[in-house]
């Protein structure tokens, strides 16, 4: 156990040292850096199956701040997006409701953007005559420059109209619900000209992303395209140009994925729909495509067809996600802890909703988990209060051997199974924490619901450090508290490891969310307490002997 402890302590240190780098790399500024992307030069067809390949749409998305069209601007309470009459694309997007900064508060996150980069939500029709069908690039008409949900009002449409030479009228409606991230669209098609109408709905999202700072072991939160198919499947940027998307999926969903938010197309459920990525370039600059395409839609002369589909422009929130589409709660990574992450989370919110802070109750979180393995710490605690009693042996048989370590080692084994002890049976509280602190740390990272979430006094924002360190001086603390209730080394740099053990965690946990700090600060002292509580009822047990 002398041997083992430290080498544990170490361990957990280095897992602290690696999850601390993916933090910094998670928490780099989001938003958009100052690069202006012009206006490309030459597109890429999509071919669409069963269409002629001159029909297809280019998937180059021109930098909207070139193209011609006006700006429509849409006011929901928690939407404020920018719509180019070119294409009804959804050009920028910021979300009131979640600031840039706790320092910020009136300063909106910016989740889709082009003028300092790209980020845009593209859709439009194919058809084998392209000059009935409205791509990306058809010009629609808006009947008002912005549009704006007032009080009381639950609903807001936004209605653009496009109408062909030979009689095809197209409106593409936009559809917005009061606090919901959820957008409708929803295409009409009506077919006025005297022969038949024949095309498919596309839909796609463009994404140019940021500069990337990796992390060591390049562990950190995902940023790219996914789609789902019946399972959650990424599609890293880097895959796109090796590996291009062609699948035909029942209903699903395809996305762009960064921390905390999402932008998703969710087409309507039941039917085939074709899904394609696509990697091209903007004057140098490296552009990423994945759409999905309808099968093919047929309107008869003198008839109307009309197709649906949403958009979640907004927060990934697991709750609401889950209810939107199949898997879309998934996009909040875990990683490979999302077996214990998903149920701390899915507890931790139950809690929240009780308490209504998110700090109490990561509190009552650690009790609850303290609890749960009351028992196995109990024995634990029991072993190692055993093992501070044999000392005086553990002493005398250094004293004996000396220093032959092997007669020493085999001594000590002996000893140990005499008195019935097991060596390791004191480690077993920290081994189990470990998977439970690394899948919290994820939880507290990847959870937007957490994202600037208020503890008490000095603590605004439970997914970043402590300002003010007070936690990790805490936890420090607390972590010399519990080792002095535990059987001290017999060798001496070993001792000496263990002491300054409290000190380098403290330092570590002074760069880590003050939500995970807090976990161990409330996991130490009910450790304490329960450990010093059998340490004093085994002495009472052994004074009456």
């Amino acid at each position: 156990m002398d041997n083992f402890r430290p080498l544990l302590y170490i361990s957990l240190l280095f897992v602290l040292f690696v999850i601390w780098q993916d933090w910094q790399h998670a928490h780099q500024p989001t938003q958009p850096v100052a690069t202006t992307t012009k206006a490309p030069t030459t597109g890429n067809a999509v071919n669409v199956p069963g269409m002629p390949a001159a029909a297809s749409p280019s998937v180059v998305a021109t930098t909207p701040a070139t193209s011609k069209g006006e700006r429509i601007q849409i006011r929901t309470d928690v939407l404020h997006l920018t719509i180019s009459t070119r294409g009804g694309d959804v050009l920028e997007a910021q979300l009131p409701t979640y600031p840039i900064s706790v320092n910020e508060p009136h300063d909106p996150f910016t989740l889709m953007f082009d003028r300092n980069g790209t980020f845009v939500a593209q859709s439009g029709l194919i058809s084998a005559d392209a000059a009935n069908a409205p791509n990306h690039y058809a010009i629609y008409h808006a009947a008002q420059p912005s549009y704006e949900m007032r009080n009381g009002e639950k609903t807001l449409r936004v209605p653009l109209t496009w109408t062909s030479p030979g009689g095809i009228k197209v409106t593409k409606t936009y559809i917005f619900h009061r606090g919901s991230f959820l957008v409708d669209v929803d295409y009409r098609i009506e077919n006025a000209s005297g022969k038949p109408w024949k095309g498919v709905v596309y839909s796609q999202l463009v994404h140019s992303p940021l500069e990337s700072h990796s992390s060591f072991l390049q562990a950190h939160s995902y940023e790219g395209a996914a789609y789902y198919d019946g399972s959650y499947q990424k599609v890293p940027f880097d895959d796109m140009a090796k590996s291009p998307l062609a699948k035909t999926v029942k209903g699903g969903w395809m996305a762009m994925v960064q921390h905390y938010f999402l932008v998703a197309w969710i087409p309507e459920k039941g039917s085939d729909y074709d899904y394609y990525s696509k990697t091209f370039s903007a004057d140098g600059n490296p552009l990423y495509l994945i759409g999905y395409r309808t099968s093919a839609v047929d309107v008869a002369p003198g008839q109307s067809s009309q197709l649906s589909s949403r958009m979640w422009i907004g927060p990934e929130l697991q709750d609401k996600l889950e209810q939107v589409a199949p898997g879309l709660d998934l996009t909040t990574g875990y990683g490979i802890f999302t077996v214990i992450a998903k149920p701390l989370f899915w507890l931790l919110s139950k809690i929240h909703g009780l308490v209504g802070n998110w700090g109490f109750a990561i509190i009552l979180l650690t009790l609850m988990i303290k609890l749960a393995f009351y028992k196995l710490s109990a024995t634990s605690y029991r072993s190692m209060a055993r093992m501070r009693n044999l000392q005086p042996k553990m002493q005398a048989l250094k004293e004996r051997f000396g220093d032959d370590r092997q007669k020493l080692s085999q001594a000590t084994m002996e000893l140990y199974k005499t008195e019935k002890i097991n060596p390791l049976g004191g480690c077993l509280p920290i081994v189990v924490q470990i998977p439970v602190f690394i899948a919290l740390y994820w939880v507290l990272l990847e959870s937007v619901e957490l994202r600037q979430a208020p503890f008490i006094f000095w603590i605004h924002d439970l997914s970043t450090k402590d300002p003010y360190f007070v936690l990790p001086v805490l936890m420090g603390i607390t972590m010399f508290l519990q080792q002095r209730l535990n059987p001290a080394p017999m060798d001496p740099l070993q001792k000496r490891i263990m002491t300054i053990m409290p000190l380098g965690f403290a330092v570590f946990m002074a760069f880590f969310p003050a939500g995970l700090v807090l976990y161990w600060v409330v996991n130490n002292t009910l450790s304490i307490g329960q450990q010093w509580l059998i340490t004093k009822r085994m002495a009472a047990t052994n004074t009456g002997k």
